[in-house]
C-alpha cells in the first residue's frame, strides 16, 4: 500500500507534490517511535485524558497510546507530553491513581508514559526519550520535597497549578484566596492520623511577605487550620479532629539551601568598547617598555665607553649598514 501511495504521489505534478508534501507536514506526528525493542508498532491513536478542564491546565500538548507486537509477545505504551518537568509532574501524580493494576508508569522530563504488559530497563527508557520529539529536561518543582513524608497515603498526592485543578482537588475552596495571580502552586497528600485521614496542602508563594497576607486570608476562613512556614502556607483541609490537623502541620519545615557559586569573569569583558581599552592599555605598556628597554641600552653604552675610554664614533662599524658597498 505503501508503495503504491510512493508511485501516486511521484507521479503527480510538482506543484501538487509540495502541496501534498506541506498538508503532510501540517498533521500532527505520531511521538512513539515504529520500533522499540525488537516490537514494530502496529497501532496508534490518539489519547483524550479526563478531566479535559485539568489537563488543559496542565498544559497537555499531545497523547496517544500505542500496540508493539514481536517475537517477545505484545504491549502497550501510552505517552503524554507536557510543556515542562512541572505539568508532568502534575500529570504523574493524577495517572498514577487510575493506572491498570501490573502497570509501570514513569516520568522523564516532560514526558509520561504508561507501559502495560512491559517493564522497560533504564538503556530502553533513555533510547526511547531520545527517539520522541521536543523533550524537555527541565528540573522538578522543590514543593513535593516540603511535604512530610511519615504516614502519607500512597499515590494520594496532586498538584495544583490553577483554579481547575483547584476546584477537582480541593471542592470548595476559592481561587481568589489561593490568589493564583502570584504564579502559585500548591501540592496536596493525604495522611494517615491515630484519629483519622488528613488532607494537608502546601502553597508555595513568590516570597515570604506575600505567604503572610496569604496566611491571614487563611485564618479567616474557619473550616480551614493553616500555618506558615517562610513563602509555604501549609492549609489543612480535611481533618477528624483539631488535634491531628496539628500533628501533621508540625512538620511542614522550609528550609534554604544556599550553595556560593565560584566567582566567574565579569560579564563587561565581552563589550567592544572595553576590549579596545584593553588593547590600547596593551600597547602603551608595550611602547613604555621599548622607551625604557632602548634608554636602558643606550645608557649601558655610554657607561661602557666610559670605562673602557672608547670614544664617540669608534664603535660605528658595529652599527653601520655599509649600504654604499
Amino acid at each position: 500500500m505503501l508503495v503504491r501511495l510512493r508511485e501516486k504521489i511521484q507521479k503527480m505534478p510538482r506543484c501538487k507534490r509540495v502541496i501534498f508534501a506541506l498538508f503532510a507536514l501540517s498533521l500532527p506526528a505520531a511521538i512513539l517511535p515504529e520500533g522499540m525493542e525488537h516490537h514494530s508498532r502496529k497501532t496508534v491513536k490518539a489519547l483524550k485524558p479526563e478531566p479535559a478542564a485539568v489537563w488543559s491546565e496542565y498544559g497537555l500538548q499531545e497523547a496517544e497510546t500505542a500496540r508493539y507486537e514481536g517475537a517477545k509477545g505484545a504491549f502497550t505504551v501510552s505517552a503524554w507530553r507536557l510543556p515542562d518537568a512541572t505539568n508532568a509532574l502534575a500529570a504523574i501524580q493524577l495517572l498514577r491513581g487510575a493506572r491498570p493494576a501490573g502497570a509501570t508508569i514513569q516520568q522523564r522530563g516532560n514526558y509520561v508514559l504508561q507501559f502495560d504488559g512491559y517493564k522497560p530497563e533504564e538503556e530502553t527508557m533513555n533510547q526511547l526519550i531520545l527517539a520522541m520529539p521536543r523533550y524537555d529536561a527541565s528540573s522538578l518543582p522543590a514543593l513535593t520535597g516540603f511535604l512530610p513524608a511519615s504516614n502519607r497515603h500512597g499515590n494520594s498526592e496532586r498538584y495544583i497549578l490553577g483554579p481547575n485543578s483547584l476546584e477537582a482537588f480541593v471542592p470548595g475552596m476559592s481561587p481568589s484566596l489561593v490568589a493564583f495571580h502570584f504564579g502559585t502552586e500548591a501540592q496536596l497528600a493525604r495522611y494517615k492520623d491515630k484519629d483519622g485521614d488528613v488532607t494537608l496542602v502546601l502553597f508555595n508563594y513568590p516570597n515570604p511577605q506575600i505567604a503572610k497576607e496569604r496566611i491571614a486570608a487563611f485564618q479567616e476562613q474557619k473550616q480551614y487550620v493553616s500555618r506558615r512556614s517562610g513563602p509555604l502556607v501549609a492549609v489543612v483541609t480535611q481533618t477528624p479532629t483539631p488535634d491531628a490537623a496539628e500533628r501533621i502541620l508540625s512538620q511542614v519545615r522550609w528550609e534554604v539551601n544556599m550553595t556560593i557559586n565560584q566567582q566567574m569573569p565579569d560579564p563587561k569583558g565581552d563589550n567592544i568598547g572595553v576590549l579596545f581599552m584593553n588593547v590600547s592599555k596593551f600597547s602603551g605598556m608595550m611602547i613604555l617598555f621599548a622607551l625604557l628597554a632602548g634608554g636602558g641600552f643606550a645608557l649601558f653604552r655610554r657607561l661602557g665607553r666610559k670605562i673602557s675610554g672608547q670614544k664617540t664614533g669608534d664603535d660605528s662599524s658595529v652599527i653601520a649598514l655599509h649600504i654604499d658597498q
